[in-house]
């Protein structure tokens, strides 16, 4: 075979892979124009039928879309439904609505203690940051807004869903828990949910290495700013946190986001903190 019959073929198969990708990107298009016109949960029956789409082809798109966080299922019917990511796509200006609410405390918590400082949305099951304040030390965790991870694994998540109400706090540990192996199902679930619970009842959240190896995170929420999925964390490398240095940082945060500096979520009215 010569080398032009090399590139010919080479030039008709990606024309053929550009096709099909076409043709699924259309497909997962109609699905998601179908669920924003109905306003409402649709079966995977009624999907396929509107967007006149076979149910095996539906359904591989629904997993996806699910998957990438766009669409949520709900775990009675099965039915599916549009999510809140999908409309961070066109909410630019919330991020900036919030990075306008949140810098202040952000930008004293970095002047206070020259760390990496991250403002962070909930999103489904996930957590995406919208801002960040990178410290100017020399060894520092660096993640870029838009970043997304499962809410369980990083204290800005712990610190929001902590503090939601109790039926959306155990839809979003039902959904992390169908993801788990069933012989490791009860005991996680058993754990998160601890772990939401004395988050709750001290006012603020925290992980280490659960997230980035050799990173460790504390966070509190601003429910008592108006935003009730949103939270900040300050994210420091383990050498630079000891427990001293731990509980600073801590009190720092209840007293800027407005919980009591003994814990106890936020909201109520803040202790004065000892002049440095």
């Amino acid at each position: 075979m010569e080398l032009n019959d090399i590139s010919l073929d080479e030039t008709r198969r990606s024309k053929r892979e550009n096709g099909m990708a076409i043709a699924v990107l259309d497909k997962a298009f109609s699905i998601l124009e179908v669920l924003a016109r109905a306003g409402r949960s649709l079966s995977l029956s009624e999907l396929a039928e509107e967007s006149r789409q076979p149910k095996p082809s539906a359904f591989r798109i629904l997993r996806s879309l699910r998957d990438l966080g766009y669409v949520e299922q709900e775990e009675e019917r099965g039915s599916y439904r549009l999510s809140e990511r999908l409309n961070s796509l066109r909410e630019y200006g919330r991020d900036e609505c919030l990075r306008n609410k949140a810098l202040p405390l952000m930008r004293s918590l970095h002047a206070e203690f020259d760390e990496t400082v991250n403002l962070g949305v909930l999103e489904g099951i996930y957590i995406r940051y919208a801002h960040v304040l990178e410290t100017t030390q020399p060894l520092r965790w660096i993640v870029k807004p838009g970043a997304r991870d499962a809410f369980h694994t990083t204290a800005l998540g712990r610190a929001v869903v902590a503090n939601l109400h109790e039926v959306q706090r155990e839809r979003l540990i039902a959904k992390i828990g169908a993801a788990l192996p069933s012989s490791k199902r009860r005991a996680a679930m058993s754990a998160l949910k601890n772990e939401l619970d004395a988050t709750r009842e001290r006012g603020w959240a925290s992980e280490e290495e659960e997230t980035v190896p050799g990173v460790a995170c504390i966070a509190v929420p601003l429910a008592s700013m108006g935003e009730p999925l949103v939270a900040v964390s300050v994210s420091v490398p383990v050498h630079r946190f000891p427990p001293e240095r731990r509980e600073e940082i801590k009190q720092a945060m209840l007293a800027a986001a407005g919980a009591p500096a003994d814990g106890g979520g936020p909201g109520r009215e803040t202790a004065p903190r000892k002049p440095r």
